[in-house]
């Protein structure tokens, strides 16, 4: 973009460096055309910028009731008071965006390529988170909403791809598209106050050859949409010597140039450093419009609560004043009414007044029921205009499932469903460009850090050279005239290049996460009772609770498998010492019963040889009893 002024937005200079004459490559046009096109821009009628900065004011709160307002509701006794519904109701709108940050994802166009899409998503993520992508979302979804236009721009920052927001009084363009996403225009710019002092210190800026920027000429009027801050009129503001410097991107000679310019001529012009997909230059500004009606005039949804709040302010500064005062009414014709009229009209605004006889209060309770009835209804109307209390998970019924609770907020959303998908179609359009600057301008080798869901820091290298044998010319004397003498000698040098951005062809698109936490949660839940009914931790390692997992709405179902995995595992190493011990144990007990038994066998053994020895000497002895002959025949055969 353009230098900053002295307030520092956070935004720098984009462009080479390169001095004046050098950079001015073909005829630019007449500063009178690029001035008369800008003003054409800003003062167009159909614009509505006054309508948008009066969004604006409602949306502040303050500037509600205006000095004319102010004025008649002291004539009318009202208390000048104020009940701001339209910052709540932008506010909830802008808390649904943040609540559904989104993430971009890359997808392969071929089978082969999923690696690729990898990288992309890692180099795309990087860039968003490193220059806060998210945030400057919501910066520019915050014009979107009050003044029905937001903008921004991914540019080369030095080094570093950075996306930047457009303010929405600094942003212009040609008054004569239609689209909501400005894909029509033929020109877009920013206008940025800067000091004179900033613009000379420029490199390359010559004084002599350019002349003085704050040369008095005729420069037109600028709208108040356009005023510097403090406010100032024109082009150029002599006392702060500060000056309004315009970078445009129009269609000029059938492509897009950009020029740089402030009222005393044109500074920079040239074909735009950011080239598309062909390789043709292209504009980097990317707008997006709310709502665009059949005079192209662009508004938000901020337009519509105006008159609705102004129904609020009145009706709640008119029943304060019916609550406040008292109306009396003559009940006796007798009685002059200038006798003591005032004294009357006193008595009745005391609290402990006595009315005076002949008089009366007139009742006004029906009054202000009325004005406290519409009231409630346009606060009901504004709201409704704004996320429902289903969106905001405000309804009634606490113990509502986080799964019911999604359904009515998607319900809720359906009459902004419009305008959040015109302002997702705006962040990816970014996203694709931030894609395309990483390609064009990141052509070195570059580290970029990855942190995964458990906070852990990755570096992934792009662009990185693989080294092998490559033919180098190498001089290997000199001929007889005294030229060197080069042959083509085989050497180490690079032979490609590992994750070359510039090679990587894939599509792009959003990974919308909502606030589905509620639902996470239930379903966790869910589990961890399943898991408690099948037997607790030993259930969690089995297949059929990792299947319940896999087939369930988690979002980060992956990592949980993984843990399950790694759990299961160490549960199974864990396992193996205490059956190892089991085994062993068992050998001892199998061991000492087998001795036990051996023993017992031979006791067995000797005792069964013992009684065989006992039986067979009683059987020998009465063997040899029978043979044995009798003693009294002994004696009779002797005699």
């Amino acid at each position: 973009m353009i230098p900053l002024d002295d307030n520092h937005d956070g935004i720098a200079l984009t462009g080479q460096t390169q001095t004046l004459p050098e950079y001015i490559k073909g005829t630019p046009p007449s500063i009178e055309r690029l001035r008369k096109r800008f003003d054409e821009a800003r003062e167009d009628p159909h614009q509505g910028r006054e309508k948008s900065q009066k969004a604006r004011d409602y949306y502040d709160g303050p500037k509600q009731l205006d000095p004319e307002t102010r004025a008649l509701m002291k004539t009318r006794s009202q208390p000048p008071i104020y009940t701001n519904r339209i910052r709540p109701a932008i506010n909830g709108i802008l808390g649904i965006l943040e609540q559904a940050r989104s993430d971009p994802q890359a997808y392969p166009r071929n089978p082969n390529d999923e690696d690729t899409a990898g990288v992309v998503t890692k180099v795309l993520r990087f860039i968003a988170d490193k220059g806060k992508f998210g945030d400057l979302k919501q910066d520019v979804a915050e014009n979107f909403l009050i003044e029905g236009t937001g903008a921004g721009m991914v540019e080369m920052d030095g080094d570093e791809i950075m996306p930047v927001q457009i303010r929405w009084e600094e942003f212009y363009a040609d008054p004569f598209a239609r689209r909501n996403d400005f894909l029509d225009a033929r020109y877009m710019g920013v206008a940025k106050w800067v000091d004179a002092d900033t613009l000379k210190s420029r490199p390359g800026f010559d004084m002599e050859s350019f002349g003085d920027p704050l040369a008095i000429q005729s420069f037109g009027i600028a709208g108040d949409s356009w005023q510097d801050r403090p406010a100032h009129l024109g082009w150029v503001d002599m006392r702060r010597r500060r000056l309004l410097l315009v970078e445009e991107y129009a269609v000029e000679e059938g492509e897009w140039k950009r020029i740089v310019f402030c009222a005393a001529g044109v500074l920079e012009y040239g074909p735009s450093p950011y080239l598309d997909e062909k390789g043709r230059p292209r504009n980097p500004i990317r707008a997006i419009s709310c709502y665009v009606d059949r005079d192209n005039r662009r508004y938000g949804p901020c337009e519509d609560m105006l008159p609705i709040q102004d129904e609020i302010n009145a009706s709640r500064s008119r029943s304060l004043a019916l609550g406040n005062s008292r109306q009396i009414q003559q009940t006796d014709p007798l009685v002059v009414p200038e006798a003591n009229q005032e004294e009357a009209r006193k008595e009745a605004a005391r609290h402990d007044g006595v009315i005076p006889a002949g008089w009366s209060l007139v009742p006004t309770q029906d009054m202000q029921q009325a004005a406290i009835l519409r009231q409630q209804e346009a606060k009901g109307e504004i709201e409704r205009m704004g996320p429902t209390p289903a969106v905001l998970g405000r309804q009634e019924g606490a113990g509502q499932s986080g799964r019911a609770r999604l359904v009515s907020q998607q319900a809720g959303l359906t009459e902004l469903s419009r305008p959040l998908a015109r302002l997702a179609s705006w962040e990816l359009a970014m996203l694709q460009d931030a894609w395309l600057c990483a390609r064009q301008f990141k052509t070195d080798p570059w580290f970029i850090r990855v942190t995964d869901e458990n906070q852990a820091a990755e570096f992934i290298q792009v662009n990185e050279p693989e080294m092998g044998m490559v033919m180098q010319p190498q001089q290997v004397g000199t001929d007889e005239a005294g030229q060197p003498v080069v042959q083509m000698v085989p050497g180490i040098g690079v032979v490609g290049y590992k994750n070359r951005l510039a090679e990587m062809d894939v599509d792009i698109i959003l990974d919308t996460v909502p606030d589905t936490a509620n639902l996470q949660q239930e379903i966790w839940a869910e589990l961890v009772q399943l898991a408690g009914q099948a037997g607790g931790l030993q259930a969690i390692t089995t297949p059929e609770f990792e299947w319940a997992v896999d087939a369930s709405q988690l979002s980060d179902k992956r990592r949980v498998l993984d843990s399950l995995k790694k759990l299961r595992e160490q549960k199974e190493q864990a396992i193996v010492p205490q059956l190892q011990a089991q085994i062993e144990q068992l050998t001892g007990q199998l061991q000492a019963k087998q001795a036990v038994s051996q023993e017992q066998e031979q006791a067995k053994t000797g005792k069964l040889l013992a009684e065989t020895d006992s039986i067979e000497a009683k059987t020998i002895k009465m063997a040899l009893d029978a043979v044995k002959p009798d003693e009294g025949e002994d004696a009779a055969g002797r005699a």
